[in-house]
C-alpha cells in the first residue's frame, strides 16, 4: 500500500506499509522531527477524525491495548489526537478512512481451506457431467440403483456450488432411499424410487450443525434408525432432519463435509471481534472504579482514563 502523507502545523500523519507513524515537526536540521507514534495497523482499535467542543478538529488515533506510546506515556484508552486545520478535513477524511479499512481487513478471518472451484459442466450423450460429482460418487460405497440418483445431481449442481460428499441413506420418517449430497452451498436430497421424480434441497446457511449419530433399534412402532445403520442429524435451531444409512463411513463423510460447509460460510472471511472485547473493557472499568474508591486513582485521572474505556467501546461512534 503506497505511503499517504497529512501534514498539519503541529503533526506529521503516514499511512502505509501497514503503519502509522506521526511525527513532531522538528526545526530546520530536524525534516522529519520527533515520532511520537509508529505502530503496525494491527495494534490500532480505530481511527475517527472528532470535533472538539472549542470547533478543533482532531484525528483520534485509538491504540488496541493501553500501551505505552513512543514517548513512554502510557495510553490507557485515551486517544492519540493529531490537530488539523479546517481546509485539511477532506484529506483527513480520507486517510481515517483508509486506515479504518486497513484496520477492518486485519480483523478478518481466514480458515484454511482447500480451493472448491466448481468445475464447468460437460455435456454428453447421457447429459451434463460434473468432475466433483464423479469424485463425491467414487468415495462412496457402490449400491445399486443410485444411477439415477447421480444423474439427477448433475442435473441439480448450481455453476457455483462445489460438491463435497455422497451417500445412499434414508430420511427418517421413513420416505425411501435417496441420494444425500452435501455441497458447500446445500444439503441435497434425491430420491431413489424409480416411480417418482423429486428432491429436496437445504441451504447451508441455514444450517447450525450437522453431526452422525448411532441410534440403537427402536421398539416395534417406534420411528428411528435400524439396528446397524448410522444416523445423521442436521440443525437449523429450530428443525432437525434426520437420515439413516447403512454405510458409517459414508455417512460420516457426509456429516463432516455439512459442518465443514457450516464453518466456511460464516466463518471464511468474516469479522472477528475485536480485541479488546466489552468484557476486557468492563474489567478495566470495574479495577479502575476499585482503584478510585481506594484512592489509588485521584478524580482527575479517573475521569481521563473512564473516559477514555468507555469511548473504545466496539460500538462507540
Amino acid at each position: 500500500m503506497d505511503i499517504v502523507e497529512l501534514r498539519t502545523p503541529t503533526a506529521i500523519m503516514r499511512h502505509g506499509h501497514g503503519r502509522v507513524v506521526v511525527l513532531r515537526p522538528g526545526g530546520e536540521d530536524d525534516a522529519e522531527g520527533e515520532r511520537v507514534l509508529d505502530v503496525a495497523v494491527e495494534e490500532l482499535l480505530k481511527v475517527r477524525l472528532s470535533r472538539r467542543a472549542d470547533d478543533t478538529v482532531v484525528i483520534e488515533i485509538y491504540l488496541r491495548h493501553p500501551a505505552p506510546v513512543l514517548t513512554g506515556v502510557p495510553a490507557d484508552r485515551t486517544p492519540l489526537p493529531v490537530i488539523i486545520a479546517e481546509h485539511d478535513v477532506p484529506a483527513a477524511s480520507r486517510i481515517v478512512e483508509r486506515i479504518n479499512d486497513q484496520i477492518l481487513d486485519a480483523q478478518r478471518v481466514d480458515i484454511a481451506a482447500p480451493a472448491l472451484e466448481p468445475p464447468p459442466q460437460v455435456w454428453g450423450e447421457d447429459g451434463p457431467t460434473r468432475g466433483d460429482v464423479d469424485r463425491a460418487v467414487s468415495r462412496m460405497t457402490p449400491r445399486p440403483g443410485v444411477a439415477a440418483g447421480v444423474a439427477a445431481l448433475h442435473h441439480l449442481v448450481q455453476p457455483d456450488e462445489y460438491v463435497l460428499e455422497t451417500a445412499v441413506a434414508t430420511a427418517r420418517p421413513a420416505s425411501g432411499p435417496g441420494l444425500l449430497a452435501a455441497t458447500t452451498a446445500r444439503v441435497l436430497f434425491i430420491s431413489l424410487d424409480p416411480e417418482t421424480a423429486w428432491a429436496h434441497e437445504f441451504p447451508v446457511a441455514a444450517v447450525l450443525y450437522a453431526h452422525s449419530t448411532e441410534t440403537p433399534a427402536g421398539v416395534p412402532g417406534e420411528i428411528g434408525a435400524a439396528r446397524g445403520e448410522t444416523g445423521l442429524e442436521i440443525n437449523d435451531g429450530h428443525l432437525t432432519l434426520r437420515f439413516t444409512g447403512a454405510d458409517r463411513a459414508d455417512m460420516e463423510r457426509v456429516a463432516l463435509a455439512v459442518g465443514f460447509a457450516v464453518r466456511r460460510l460464516a466463518v471464511d472471511g468474516a469479522v472477528g471481534p475485536p480485541d479488546p472485547g466489552v468484557a476486557q473493557l468492563y474489567a478495566e472499568w470495574e479495577l479502575l472504579v476499585e482503584r478510585h474508591s481506594l484512592g489509588m486513582v485521584d478524580d482527575v485521572q479517573f475521569q481521563r482514563y473512564g473516559r477514555g474505556i468507555l469511548r473504545s467501546l466496539p460500538d462507540a461512534s
